[in-house]
């Protein structure tokens, strides 16, 4: 076999200094691996494991400068290692980042095999992730159907425009110490905050992990207290007994769910005999405001008063009904700024109301 050892080199210039760079590409590496099955371990003695398998090893790490790692391509040859280099390069103020990939291509087969490598692996890959059906899908899933990430974190720690749903919910509830709430994707757990005022116990979900450690973290008094507890999990398969809640609450996701009345349908199971049911819509008006941009808009599925209804009827709840409520007051309330009031105003915001029998 022909050897060829090859480097793969891949850079990007960021507006950052070095050290906030160095920072912000670890935090959001250990958030990547975990998304594609892989643990990250940073640090002097960090790693990189896969299906209980070390393929990477801190070799060197200089925060602010550069990361080493001897790497191990290869779990059926154990000799065979390369080098991967992380290395941030000042220039006028602003941070090069510099990802190299040294001595790789020993077992691909020659240089025809190695470009068919480049061609299949890195090059086709990089330009479906930076096409227009991709980056919208990054861009949404980031922000809302799946959010993580410094800016979303910091942004579901506090969704000042979250909050006149939350208040029309919380009225609708009208929660009492005896509850027992259930909330489906809690983002960072800011309406649980909210709703565990009222002395309920709560559980919830979320299939972010991201939010799912917010959420515990903005809640950690009652976590630790045993009133609440947030689960990482989907709509439609719910981690909770049959008869569970008193009640349940969505805000925020109706539009991004693949299969509602199925989601719908497992709240349903999870709630007790009359227990209540309180959606926020996914409203038509609001497709292309600044309440569903786009790429967003293209990637949320919308509903009318009678779609509404007719999803909860299809997953089984007695008493259905979709309703209108006038957020204004409430954005006013909770200090939205004056100059974007306007976009809680005008047709009232839906609202699906339903009870188990």
């Amino acid at each position: 076999m022909t050897e060829n050892r090859s480097t793969v080199r891949i850079s990007i210039d960021l507006e950052l200094g070095p050290s906030a760079a160095f920072d912000t590409l670890v935090d959001e590496l250990k958030s990547a691996f975990e998304r594609v099955g892989m643990r990250f371990i940073p640090g002097a003695d960090g790693r990189i494991v896969q299906k209980g398998i070390e393929v990477g090893r801190v070799v060197s790490w200089n925060p602010g400068e550069k990361v080493l790692l001897q790497w191990h391509p290869a779990d059926w040859d154990s000799a065979y290692t390369t080098e991967v280099e992380l290395s941030f390069q000042v220039s006028n103020g602003r941070t090069i980042v510099v990802l190299e990939h040294r001595g790789w291509g020993q077992l691909v087969g020659g240089p025809a095999e190695l470009a068919g490598w480049f061609a299949g692996q890195v090059t086709a890959p990089f330009l479906r992730v930076t096409s227009p059906a991709a980056f919208g899908d990054w861009l949404t899933d980031r922000g809302a159907r799946r959010p993580y990430g410094a800016q979303a974190r910091a942004v579901y720690r506090d969704p000042l425009y979250h909050y006149p749903n939350f208040r029309v919910i919380l009225a609708e509830l009208a929660l009492k110490p005896d509850d027992y709430l259930l909330e489906v994707a809690c983002g960072g757990g800011a309406f649980l905050k909210d709703a565990l005022r009222s002395g309920c116990r709560a559980a919830a979900v979320d299939h972010s992990p991201d939010m799912v450690r917010l959420a515990r973290e903005t809640n950690c008094q009652a976590v630790e207290e045993g009133r609440l507890e947030v689960l990482e999990a989907t709509a439609e398969h719910l981690p909770f007994p049959d008869a569970t809640f008193t009640c349940a609450a969505m805000t925020g996701v109706l539009g991004f769910l693949p299969d509602p009345v199925a989601a719908f349908a497992e709240i349903r199971r999870a709630l007790r005999q009359g227990g209540r049911f309180v959606v926020a819509g996914s409203d038509p008006e609001l497709k292309g405001t600044p309440g569903a941009p786009e790429p967003m808009a293209s990637r949320l599925h919308f509903y009318l008063d009678r779609e509404l209804e007719e999803l909860g009827r299809k997953a089984g709840f007695h008493e259905v009904r979709a309703v209108r409520r006038d957020l204004e007051p409430f954005a006013r309330e909770v200090g939205v700024p004056e100059e974007h009031v306007p976009l809680f105003s005008g047709h009232g915001a839906r609202f699906l109301l339903a009870r188990k029998q």
